[in-house]
């Protein structure tokens, strides 16, 4: 009797096991493509239009050779929607802007394709800028070959066989250091998506899943320099639709917190737009518009996201090479690059009241130094372009003096506009102090004291009811409360000196010598390109590359905006030197012992005799030395 019930026991348990695991799937959404479709109608929306031809119709041409670009690619690939209007727009955007950087040329060159363009600028840049600005332009490059452009430089086998020479030995790729980054990864996956016939390709596409697989978090996300993000979630549906794998249901790619669709998603903001992390955020939107369109097509079963439906390989219209559209083979490994795609959180667009019919008619307002004014979801911003040739975008209302800002020796600039300080700037020198300010003592004290006065008078005035006692105490307890879990510091508070104590020492310096020479995008920059010369600092085990830097720019009174999470810092602005004011491929890297660290700086723990260098690159790194 024993025995039968053991093996009764050992029958039921897997049914158990099973559904077990059934509950754990449903408890997850799973979208519909009607689903998907509605997030999409949601992002369109959030830029103030009704439809998408109406968004290509104004958005598009207004924000050419900014962030239009890859919306244009998606809305391609989502039907058959007019792109002309964007197509001339770009156009004149290319004949006006020199363009240097060779993934820059690839993405234009992809953007005019994706609108049935046929001007030279294509075959132009098949020609000359393939390989001429590391993996990521072997990638766009292949893309462009994947849709049946020739090469001077690679024949697409060959430059498949490239791409597969620079896999990491972890089988992921990455622009630089020792192992694969997600988001390059899954960005080489979609290029290589259409060539997974060949064996070779076959192999190194199931190392790179394996290896995004195991760096997917619980969460289902996945991190880039130390923080999940939703763009590298968005890549990561992008690569595996390309591929034919669902990104909601494929077990691979579904950890406890859900599937990587369903990281995706969490981002959502209330008005439609995506959040980087936090916040609505424009290049987290726009990846997102593009993840789920590749995610359609997958379920429609469609072509690759980049295998480009509406490609037109029609004998060139313009045999004249465009003026500021070729930078030609000699300018291959130049540092200089163009505009900002990955742009700072600034919701370019048009609201639809802003525009007529067509959108791209409409005479902009200007202000009274001739700067367009543009408006985006009732909000007013001016663009003006930079001394390096960039479209920059600021808020009206930030380019005011602000007189409660207490960092005003330290704000930075944005297209030659002086902003207030920011929420995240705020953000990060709280952040230093650790909550430990000296007059929260006194403040909560003076609540206190405040709420037994009031208690006082009520009972002179003889209010006994009781509700009238809780109420003075809920109130107080708010703003203890809030006294708690605020920092408010003066400047002068906030730049201290070194400390002087620590078990260890190591040393810093912050340098922007890759601009040295050029055209300033602000008066902060040093002539010599010095912002920090080497210094040295006493740091306790445990400190990180952040906490050095943190401790520099309260020591030496430097203005720093980081933009991460807690925990997950990110450098935007160094001294109001920010990344993307040279190009889209510049911006702020810290080296240790004369290695680029694979990890943020809030993660890497420093050592005795640590060099600390914080760089500032033109060309994610291939400019320093």
């Amino acid at each position: 009797m024993r025995r039968n019930k053991l093996i009764a026991l050992l029958l039921i348990l897997p049914l158990f096991f099973t559904a077990a695991v059934s509950a754990r799937a449903e408890s997850y959404q799973t979208y519909t493509v009607a689903q998907v479709q509605s997030l999409c109608d949601g992002i369109v929306a959030y830029n103030g239009y009704s439809s998408n031809q109406s968004f290509a119709d104004g958005y598009l041409p207004d924000n050419a050779g900014v962030t239009a670009e890859f919306y244009a690619v998606a809305l391609s690939q989502s039907g058959s929607y007019d792109l002309s209007h964007y197509e001339n727009a770009l156009l004149s955007y290319l004949d006006t802007h020199e363009v240097y950087a060779a993934s820059t040329r690839e993405k234009f060159a992809l953007a005019l394709s994706a609108s049935g363009s046929t001007d030279r600028y294509i075959a132009d840049t098949a020609d000359e800028a393939i390989g001429g600005q590391g993996i990521m332009s072997l990638v766009f490059g292949l893309h462009l070959l994947n849709n049946g452009y020739e090469s001077a430089l690679y024949s697409t086998d060959g430059l498949v066989s490239e791409i597969l020479s620079w896999q990491k030995d972890d089988g992921g790729w990455a622009v630089m250091g020792a192992y694969g980054d997600a988001d390059v990864t899954a960005m080489t996956l979609q290029a290589l998506a259409p060539h997974t016939g060949r064996s070779d390709v076959a192999y190194a596409v199931d190392r790179a899943l394996d290896r995004l697989s195991e760096m997917q978090l619980e969460s289902g996300g996945f991190k880039t320099m130390g923080a999940e993000n939703s763009e590298s979630a968005a890549q990561v549906v992008i690569a595996l639709s390309s591929l034919g794998i669902d990104a909601q249901t494929d077990g691979r790619f579904v950890k406890s917190g859900g599937s990587v669709m369903n990281a995706l998603t969490s981002y959502r903001c209330s008005d439609g737009s995506f959040a980087h992390t936090d916040s609505s955020n424009v290049n987290a939107t726009l990846e997102a518009f593009c993840a789920f369109t590749a995610y359609k097509r997958y379920c429609y079963g469609q072509s690759p996201f980049y295998v480009l439906d509406h490609a037109n390989h029609s004998a060139p219209a313009d045999n004249t090479p465009r003026q500021g559209g070729s930078g030609g083979s000699q300018n291959r490994g130049n540092n200089n690059t163009d505009t900002n795609n990955n742009a700072h959180s600034d919701n370019r667009g048009t609201n639809a009241d802003d525009q007529t019919a067509g959108g791209s008619d409409t005479a902009p307002q200007t202000d009274e130094n001739g700067n367009r004014i543009i408006v985006i979801n009732g909000k007013r911003f001016i663009e003006a372009t930079t001394a390096t040739g960039e479209k920059m975008t600021v808020s009206v209302e930030e380019t005011q003096p602000s007189e409660q800002s207490t960092v005003s020796a330290a704000k930075p600039t944005y297209g030659g506009f002086q902003p207030s300080a920011t929420a995240d700037y705020i953000r990060a020198t709280a952040d230093q102090t650790g909550g430990k300010g000296g007059y929260k003592p006194y403040a909560i004290l003076a609540v206190i004291l405040a709420a037994g006065a009031v208690c006082a008078v009520l009972f002179l005035l003889k209010k006994r009811n009781k509700k009238h006692y809780i109420a003075v105490g809920i109130i107080a307890l708010a703003g203890i409360l809030f006294i708690l879990l605020t920092d408010f510091q003066s400047k002068d508070s906030f730049h201290q000196p070194a400390k002087t104590d620590g078990e260890l020492s190591v040393t810093l310096s912050i340098r922007c010598d890759t601009v040295k020479g050029r055209e300033k995008a602000n008066y902060y920059i040093p002539d010599d390109g010095v912002i920090l010369d080497t210094t040295a600092f006493n740091a306790d085990e445990g400190d990180t590359v952040y906490d050095i830097l943190m401790q520099a720019a309260s020591a030496y009174n430097i203005m720093l905006d980081n933009r991460g999470a807690k925990g997950a810092a990110y450098i935007a602005g160094i001294n109001s030197l920010y990344e993307f004011d040279y190009g889209e491929l510049s911006g702020w890297m810290y080296r240790v012992n004369g290695e680029f660290p694979d990890v943020g700086c809030e993660s890497y723990h420093v050592s005795d005799g640590d060099r600390i260098e914080w760089l500032y690159t033109t060309d994610i790194g291939k400019d320093l030395s």
